[in-house]
């Protein structure tokens, strides 16, 4: 099957089946006898249109009088990004190759459509207007970055229109892959020596110690990833476990815990020394968790399927150390999921989604002792799921206050608002996903 036609069926699995692009892209990839080059232009062109998607198709309705049925569109898209975005691949193949996907998926007659728009596209691009930024701001940026209108809103609700702008554009960008060095089999030395002595090229974390970015392809297979030496992890989901700060000998409780990247850190850093209870509620996603401990060499956590919203009473007030990452609208990770981008949110379902928040962390209060701490995470961006669901936390729990996190968020991470006890990273300042983290301490 050719590069194109199976890029073709993961954006088909993405735009009408709803299906994560992650999950088809590995799924459609497996078993096929394919080289790295192919596999590359598939990802750039899957990747690539789902994250241009409201940019192509402004521009396509210039060509276009009434939208097509999704699988015509979705060959335009791809076409039409072709010709905009990659630069080696020629106008004709660009066309061609698009015609003949849809003569054998659609038919002649669709066919024949494809080929007129795109080629109409590349007579008249010029004669595009696109929105004006001093007069509309909100489609400018929605057209310009190609972002769905609640996200758009989202930012402009948080930041001025120049920060906005900046922001979108930074979570466009292509993140380097970053991996955590598992402690608990390798000093940091001694893998960046094995990774010399293998001609693997890498780079040292921006902030955190045990984060590298290192030159591997298909990772999964590699043996460095195999024997539990690394694993795949931004530096911002790094800085959550460092900032709950877990120490040898603790209770700790993550309750939203699958896949485990934040839960196999915190073993780490207590060195398998201490007790943690990973829940989450789908089954399934708690094997992904003890799949990582066994390849990584953690011994100390045990899963449980369970509601986070809801409260276990066997573990109330028994917790040194809890950590809500709770689930939230991930804007903060578009680099590296841009479906997030189809997301539709309406006001109601931010509303509901905040309230899901809420009743994750009132639980997870319940399990910290006194003295103890708990952590209030997500990876995304604003103060609709951040700082309104904490400061309303607060307000009804006076029994807990923020914690100054100076001290254990690197000193080259700057943020002014550390000593209020959080902090919100972004790709625009800090270079890597946009997440929150916020430090409670229990006081009575």
């Amino acid at each position: 099957m050719k590069a194109r036609e199976i890029a073709y069926n993961i954006l088909h699995d993405v735009f009408e089946k709803h299906a994560y692009v992650n999950i088809s892209l590995n799924a459609r990839l497996k078993g096929q006898d394919l080289k790295e080059m192919d596999k590359s232009f598939i990802k750039e062109l899957v990747f690539g249109t789902i994250e241009r998607k409201y940019t192509l198709d402004f521009i396509l309705s210039f060509f276009i009088k009434k939208s097509p049925d999704i699988k015509t569109m979705t060959l335009l898209e791809m076409g039409l990004y072709q010709l905009m975005y990659m630069d080696k691949v020629p106008s004709y193949a660009a066309i061609n190759e698009s015609v003949s996907i849809v003569k054998k998926v659609l038919g002649a007659n669709r066919a024949n459509f494809v080929n007129a728009v795109l080629r109409n596209y590349e007579r008249k691009k010029g004669e595009i207007v696109f929105p004006d930024k001093s007069k509309n701001l909100k489609k400018y940026l929605k057209v310009t970055y190609s972002y769905p209108n609640w996200i758009v809103e989202r930012l402009l609700n948080n930041y001025d229109g120049e920060i906005t702008e900046g922001l979108l554009k930074s979570l466009n960008e292509k993140s380097e892959v970053c991996y955590r060095v598992n402690t608990l089999k390798v000093s940091v030395d001694k893998f960046k020596d094995i990774l010399d002595s293998k001609g693997i090229s890498y780079k040292s974390g921006l902030y955190i110690d045990e984060a590298l970015y290192v030159d591997i392809k298909d990772v999964e297979n590699h043996e460095l990833y195999k024997e539990g030496y690394i694993y795949v992890q931004d530096e911002a989901s790094m800085l959550v476990s460092k900032v709950l700060r877990p120490e040898e000998g603790e209770f700790v409780l993550d309750v939203c815990a699958a896949p485990g990247g934040k839960t196999t850190h915190i073993g780490q850093l207590i060195e398998n020394k201490g007790e943690i209870i990973a829940f989450d509620i789908h089954p399934h996603r708690l094997e992904l968790i003890k799949e990582n401990c066994e390849r990584l060499g953690i011994t100390n956590v045990k899963t449980e399927v369970f509601d986070a919203t809801y409260v276990n009473e066997k573990y109330l007030e028994k917790a040194d150390k809890v950590l809500a990452d709770v689930p939230c609208t991930g804007i903060g990770i578009i680099r590296k999921k841009p479906d997030i981008k189809l997301k539709d949110y309406t006001k109601k379902d931010i509303e509901n989604l905040n309230e899901i928040q809420y009743k994750i962390l009132q639980s997870s209060s319940q399990y910290v002792k006194k003295g103890g701490y708990l952590v209030y995470s997500t990876c995304t961006i604003g103060k609709e799921e951040n700082q309104n669901v904490i400061n309303r936390f607060i307000k009804n729990n006076p029994n807990f206050e923020f914690v100054d996190i100076t001290n254990e968020v690197p000193k080259s991470l700057k943020s002014d608002t550390l000593s209020y006890g959080y902090i919100q990273t972004t790709p625009l300042e800090h270079g890597i996903d946009g997440f929150f983290i916020c430090k409670l301490k229990r006081i009575k």
